[in-house]
């Protein structure tokens, strides 16, 4: 058995009680956070995976995209592609909570243009394709970034709230229960004493005035 070192006392008694219904109310807000979070992370975890494959065969046709165009125009010719800039792109980070967890919202701002593009018919269409597929690329991988962010600080805080709601239903909760009875009992065995003695104090009372 389980029970905290305290004196058994009334006044014990009452604060004991207070203490366990508040850790009770504690538990349960616990347990609603992490039912909370577990959704939340499913949620999060699903649009993941889903982000993730679509965004791995994306990359996978964009590298296709820069094999051909390295065959057709050559590396010098694409480096110097890539130095053509056909607008800005800005990345707004914000932040929302989720009971609690601060994760984060990512938004790609894309502005006007920046600077001279390549005139048109001096590379291969290869390479334009490539510069397609990644700019299309972007918003998904910032999505994504904000994802996998998100599913790790959820993660963590729903194993922290796990162990705390462990702790309070295998050990706290317990222990104030057993002291709680320990001392109910204590009091009730004091109690049934206290009632004996009065006994043989006003038996002796009155068979005193009896031979009287």
């Amino acid at each position: 058995m389980r029970r905290t070192d305290v004196p058994a006392t009334k006044s014990n008694l009452l604060r004991l009680r207070e203490h366990l219904e508040f850790v009770r109310a504690g538990h349960e807000l616990l347990e609603q956070k992490r039912e909370v979070l577990l959704e939340e992370l499913l949620d999060v975890h699903r649009e993941a995976g889903a982000l993730r494959r679509a965004t791995e065969a994306a990359l996978a046709a964009a590298y296709r995209s820069l094999a051909q165009a390295l065959l057709a125009g050559g590396r010098a010719l694409l480096e110097r592609e890539a130095l053509a800039e056909e607008g800005t792109q800005r990345l707004r980070a914000r932040e929302r909570s989720v009971m609690g967890v601060v994760v984060p919202l990512l938004e790609l701002e894309v502005g006007g243009a920046g600077g001279p593009a390549a005139a048109p018919g001096w590379s291969p269409p290869a390479a334009a394709r490539v510069g397609r597929q990644v700019r299309a690329l972007l918003p998904g991988l910032a999505r994504l970034a904000e994802i996998e962010v998100s599913c790790l600080r959820l993660g963590t805080e729903l194993r922290a709230t796990q162990r705390k709601v462990n702790a309070l239903e295998n050990v706290f909760i317990p222990e104030y229960r057993d002291t709680i009875h320990f001392i109910e009992g204590s009091l009730d065995e004091r109690e049934r004493e206290a009632l004996f003695q009065r006994k043989r104090v006003k038996a002796r009372q009155t068979g005193g005035a009896a031979e009287e």
